[in-house]
């Protein structure tokens, strides 16, 4: 028999009954730590709490909000789970389940599983199958922090940008900035294959500051073009803790001629969340001085009312978690109204991040939700396809705003 007493795994399970009954069948197995969520939403939030991908998943199918399908997209997507298990009472979402995988991930559907699930195919599904090792997916995830330093020394981190639109007009209203890393023999690589190597200051600030630098040179260009855009910088938990960085910054900005009210740094949830004094001090500081703040992937973590309160927030910017198919998806629509109800509390603005439909811009507006981003509107970009994208999109995007109506979600979707 193997010994897993070192592995853990996560159980993916609306029902409580099935989701203990499951637990005690793995820590039969051998498992050593066995996790527990209720639905694909909870299970992500789970996973990106831990220091690392877990060795094993074993979702069901069929949950409300986020089901499997969806789940095991967004875990091989982001490579949180070494190997995956998907169960059903229904075999053709069990053929959803192998059609679902996304082909450029290293991580290992094993099997299907019907329920209801007994010891016996779960050990033989385990005996009969080798676990992908969970170090092997890490090393395939993320760079070093040394090669993170190589690539800054060489210049091979690029600024892209996300345009952020007005929802009820289809104005550009900003644009989100993200680092890419132009590697020499692997292409551009988006943050998730470097961000979680950066896990000090320096580091961190320096990549930053490259970024800052750029953007704000480019930011002077548009604005001779007559745009007159907000830049959406995202701050790294590391920068935060250090005051002289954030000086040397926020200094680069200023000195760019770059008025603080149209930069809006932006942190995680998370940090929201987390209500360190030290991060509550820092963003004090900053807002202080003019410069907006946002909290990003919202609805992710799980920050509450009182915690938002205590940030010197200027807007929120909801998940896609939550964004995503929210006009198909009813279970969806409380989440966002909840968040949305945060804000309105707060007198903040709102921004939803992932749009990729053209019914969820319709129901995100009529919430009342304010600016957007995601697919639907523009993939990230470099510099120089900007102002091509703008020219080729401002009808498209004034007409989609205009578009009068969105449709209720159907009763009962999930």
């Amino acid at each position: 028999m193997k010994d897993l007493s070192g592995c853990t795994a996560l159980i993916v399970e609306d029902s409580p009954v099935q989701r203990d009954h499951v637990a005690g069948l793995l820590r039969e197995t051998g498992f050593g730590s066995v996790l527990l969520a209720e639905d694909g939403i909870a299970a992500l939030r789970a996973l990106e709490l831990q220091s690392g991908p877990v060795d094993l998943v074993l979702t069901d199918m069929d949950m409300p909000g986020m089901d499997g399908l969806e789940l095991i997209q967004h875990l091989a997507q982001r490579r949180l789970a070494a190997n995956l298990i998907a169960a059903s009472a229904n075999a053709g979402r069990l053929s959803e389940a192998v059609q679902g995988m996304p082909a450029d991930t290293p991580t290992r559907l094993l099997a299907t599983i019907p329920k209801p699930i007994r010891l016996e195919g779960l050990r033989t599904i385990l005996e009969n199958h080798e676990l992908l090792p969970r170090a092997q997916l890490e090393a395939a995830q993320e760079a070093s922090a040394s090669e993170v330093e190589e690539g800054l020394r060489h210049g091979q981190f690029v600024a892209w940008y996300k345009p952020r639109v007005a929802l009820d007009s289809g104005r550009l209203a900003g644009v989100a900035v993200e680092a890419r890393w132009h590697h020499p023999q692997r292409g551009p690589l988006a943050p998730s294959a470097f961000i979680e190597s950066i896990d000090n200051g320096p580091l961190a600030a320096a990549l930053l500051l490259a970024v800052v630098q750029q953007a704000t040179a480019q930011l002077r260009e548009w604005e001779e073009m007559g745009l007159t855009l907000k830049l959406c910088l995202p701050m790294p938990p590391p920068v935060l803790f250090d005051m002289p960085h954030l000086n040397e910054i926020a200094a680069t900005l200023t000195e760019a001629g770059i008025k603080p009210a149209n930069v809006s740094f932006e942190v995680s949830e998370a940090v929201v969340a987390a209500s360190e004094p030290v991060f509550l001090h820092n963003l004090d500081r900053l807002s202080l001085r003019g410069f907006a703040i946002g909290a990003r992937h919202c609805g992710r973590y799980e920050a509450g009312l009182r915690q938002y309160a205590c940030f010197p927030l200027s807007e929120l910017v909801l998940d896609s978690l939550f964004v995503n198919e929210a006009a198909r998806r009813s279970n969806r629509r409380p989440l966002l109204e909840g968040l949305l109800d945060i804000a309105a509390q707060l007198d903040l603005a709102t921004c939803c991040d992932g749009i990729e439909q053209a019914e969820d811009w319709l129901l995100l507006r009529d919430l009342g939700c304010a600016t957007g981003q995601g697919p639907l509107i523009a993939a990230p970009m470099q510099a120089a396809d900007f102002v091509v994208w703008y020219k080729e999109s401002r009808q498209r995007l004034r007409t989609q705003a205009a578009v009068s109506g969105a449709a209720p979600p159907a009763a009962g979707t999930a």
